[in-house]
Parts: structure tokens; C-alpha cells; sequence
């Protein structure tokens, strides 16, 4: 079980590091960069990754039930529109408002109602302290959450007497945090159609493939969803504003790098998930996603603190840094939790 958790660690930083690319990617547009996201990330990574692991992994899909796959897929689809509006998110408010309100959602409904659905709820000393695991981590994301407000504030402040650019930035607030809650709530989505999925997992076992192996297959059944919602608006935009020059433009080439790095990142992060899930037991899913949030969010605050979005900022720096603390003592009592599930 220690393995597991150090493999959701491992993947926890990818999760908190990945957002980085989807910031100063020019000359590319959002469009064009998210296009080439969603075929090489979202896609090709996935598939490429799971045939290595498991070269007949098409078989295994072919076996698992149509519902199952459709609402996988549908899942995918949500956490797909979601995304959309978490990279819009984060060039609105920022790495860490973004974070924080995604994933505070994102963990406590994406790690119990798969709980319920499936009725895998654990021994009842194991589900408290998930319950109160999840509380603390709530509590820590509210903390951050203020942090970001409070240095939305002082920004306000601070432009105020330039005209209308206090309201612009309360606007934006806004429109920011709307985006990354429903972001949440599609990302919370896409663990839902994660758990679903395992179906194809144990398909494959019981032709005898590891399970740490077959555990990439139910994320390809599930991004499947989610590629069409992301490459289908991306191309979209691209086409309406005629961002596909973008893709020749000059300094193109470390646009290009930075977009499949970024890529690579992010599924780096949900594969080791996956099998950081198999590692950690029955309520793997559950209390790995919950833990891997939680995780992740201390990684890209931190990420925040090092790209000097708080700079300048010392109260809402002094927020920021005990919702990370809180974070970490919701990890502690997760795995816990785990250990007496």
C-alpha cells in the first residue's frame, strides 16, 4: 500500500505541474494549442501508452458491455466541456484560484459517489475518516479559495483609480471562478466514468493481464468522450478565427514543444493514478482521487508561488500557505482511512 501512496504522490505532481503549459504558449491561440492538446494528449498518449502495456487492449473493450462504455464516454464527454473552461479559468484568475476551486469540487464529488454507486463503502471506522478526510480538505481549499479573493481584492484596489479597470477585474473574478467550479463538476465526472470503466479492467484480468497493466484501458474508453468534446471546439475556433496560421507563425517550434510536453505531463499524471488505484486496494479509486486532488493542488500552489503570481501579496500569501498545510493534514488522515478500509 506505501507504494501506491508514493506513485499518487508522483502523479500528484504531474497533476499540480501540468497547468503550467497552458500559460505563455505564444504565438499559438488558445484554439490552436488546445487542438494539438487534445490529439496528442487526450488521444494519441493514451491509447499509444495502454497498447504497450497491453497490445490486445481492443479486445478487452470489444467485451466490456455497450452501457458501460457509453457512460464511460459520456462522462468523458462532460469532463471534456469542462476542461474547456479550466484552461479558460486559468488565464482568467490564475493557476492557483483555478486549482483550488476545480479540485475542492472535482475530489469530494469524484471520490464519494463512486462510493455510493457501486456500494463499496468501507468498514465504518475507514468511511468516518474519509468523510472527515474530505472535510479537512474542503476546509483547506476554502482557505486558498480566500487567499485568491483576498488578492483579487488588493488588485481591484490597486487599479481602481484607472477608470473601469476595478470592475473589469471583479468581472473577471467572477466569470473565473464560475468556470473553474463547473470545471469541477467535470472533473468529478471523469472518476465517475474512471470507475465505471474498471469493468474493461477486470475483463482483462481475467484473461490473465496484470492489473496494473489493464488499469490504463478505462481511461481510453473514457477520454474517448472527452477528445470529442475538446478537439471538436478547439477546431471549431480554430477554423472561425483563423488561428491555423498559428501553427507556421514565427517562434512556433517551442510552442509546439511546450504543447506536447504538457501533454505528456497530464497523462503522465492519470496513468500513474490509475495504477496508484490498483496498488491502494478496493476504495482505491475513491480515496486516491481524493488524496490525488488534494495533492496536486499543493503542487500547483506551489508552482504559483514560484511563477510569482503571489508576489506583493503577503496576507493572501499567508492564507495560501496554511490552506496547503490544512491540504496535507487531509492527506494524513485519507490514507488512514485507506490503511483501516
Amino acid at each position: 500500500m506505501i507504494y501506491g501512496f508514493l506513485l499518487l504522490l508522483l502523479a500528484s505532481f504531474f497533476q499540480g505541474s501540468f497547468g503550467l503549459g497552458m500559460k505563455k504558449y505564444r504565438p499559438f491561440s488558445w484554439e490552436a494549442f488546445w487542438v494539438l492538446f487534445s490529439v496528442v494528449g487526450i488521444l494519441l498518449i493514451p491509447i499509444g501508452w495502454t497498447w504497450l502495456e497491453v497490445p490486445e487492449f481492443m479486445d478487452y473493450i470489444r467485451e466490456t458491455p455497450a452501457e458501460v462504455l457509453g457512460l464511460a464516454a459520456f462522462c468523458g464527454l462532460l469532463w471534456g466541456i469542462s476542461s474547456i473552461l479550466f484552461g479558460k479559468a486559468v488565464d482568467t484568475v490564475g493557476v492557483s484560484l483555478t486549482y483550488g476551486v476545480n479540485m475542492g469540487i472535482s475530489a469530494s464529488l469524484g471520490s464519494l459517489i463512486p462510493l455510493i454507486i457501486f456500494g463499496n463503502i468501507p468498514v465504518l471506522r475507514s468511511f468516518i475518516l474519509l468523510l472527515v478526510g474530505m472535510v479537512i480538505m474542503l476546509v483547506g481549499v476554502v482557505v486558498i479559495t480566500k487567499a485568491g479573493l483576498d488578492k483579487e481584492k488588493s488588485l481591484k484596489t490597486k487599479s481602481s483609480p484607472q477608470g473601469n479597470a476595478g470592475a473589469k477585474a471583479e468581472n473577471s473574478l467572477s466569470k473565473g471562478l464560475i468556470m473553474a467550479f463547473l470545471a469541477g463538476l467535470g472533473s468529478a465526472a471523469m472518476n465517475i466514468g474512471f470507475a465505471y470503466a474498471n469493468k474493461s479492467l477486470d475483463i482483462a484480468a481475467s484473461h490473465g493481464v496484470a492489473e496494473i497493466n489493464a488499469s490504463l484501458i478505462p481511461w481510453v474508453i473514457t477520454l474517448s468522450g472527452g477528445f470529442v468534446a475538446n478537439f471538436v471546439y478547439a477546431l471549431l475556433m480554430l477554423i472561425k478565427n483563423r488561428t491555423y496560421r498559428d501553427y507556421t507563425a514565427p517562434g512556433s517550434g517551442k510552442a509546439y514543444v511546450k504543447a506536447i510536453v504538457t501533454s505528456f505531463v497530464w497523462f503522465f499524471a492519470l496513468g500513474l493514478y490509475a495504477k496508484a488505484t490498483v496498488m491502494l486496494g478496493p476504495i482505491g479509486s475513491s480515496v486516491g482521487w481524493l488524496a490525488f486532488n488534494g495533492l496536486a493542488l499543493i503542487v500547483s500552489n506551489a508552482w504559483g508561488l514560484k511563477d510569482g503570481e503571489w508576489k506583493g501579496f503577503a496576507k493572501p500569501k499567508q492564507w495560501l500557505l496554511a490552506g496547503n498545510a490544512i491540504l496535507i493534514v487531509s492527506w494524513i488522515v485519507v490514507g488512514i482511512s485507506n490503511a483501516l478500509a
